[in-house]
């Protein structure tokens, strides 16, 4: 056992030491930033959980109003449904899990991470929820960064 348990040690640490700086950091990232999604989302939930239990509804809201307010606030509805906060959840799952794996240089990572964020664009807009420029500027930042370092991973 003790054999083992040295031989993992070493495992880690010559993983950390062939682990780029760059793509140690932009993973601590990720990290952080699904973490941010995640419970962002799981806010949502329960803020979606306490407007239907007090009887809210956009749909009464959206009644004689301008007509751009009115698309925002359509927006705003589909944002809150159901179908994005779920894929929301699941789409930032599937990326930390992307990432795990490029912390362990696992090229597969990369893949997955992208398909992710690239999901993660198209989900909002096939839903309504409307497109955000700075979201898809940094999703492309990342997935660029990554791919960068897909040279280190095996």
């Amino acid at each position: 056992k003790q054999k083992t348990k040295i031989m993992e040690q070493t495992n880690a640490t010559n993983e950390a030491a062939k682990r780029p700086t760059f793509l140690t950091v932009i993973c601590i990232l990720s990290f952080i930033a699904a973490g941010i999604s995640i419970i962002v989302l799981l806010i949502g939930i329960a803020g979606k959980g306490m407007a239907e239990s007090a009887g809210f509804s956009t749909d009464a809201l959206g009644a004689g109003l301008d007509p751009a307010l009115a698309a925002q606030m359509e927006q705003a509805k589909a944002a809150l449904s159901w179908p994005n906060i779920i894929g929301g959840i699941v789409l930032s799952i599937v990326g930390l899990i992307g990432v795990i794996m490029m912390w362990k240089l696992k090229k597969k990572g990369f893949f997955i991470y992208a398909g992710a964020g690239v999901a993660g664009i198209i989900l909002p807009l096939a839903l309504g929820a409307g497109f955000s420029t700075f979201g898809t500027v940094i999703t492309a930042g990342f997935i660029a960064m990554y791919f960068m370092n897909t040279k280190h991973m095996k």
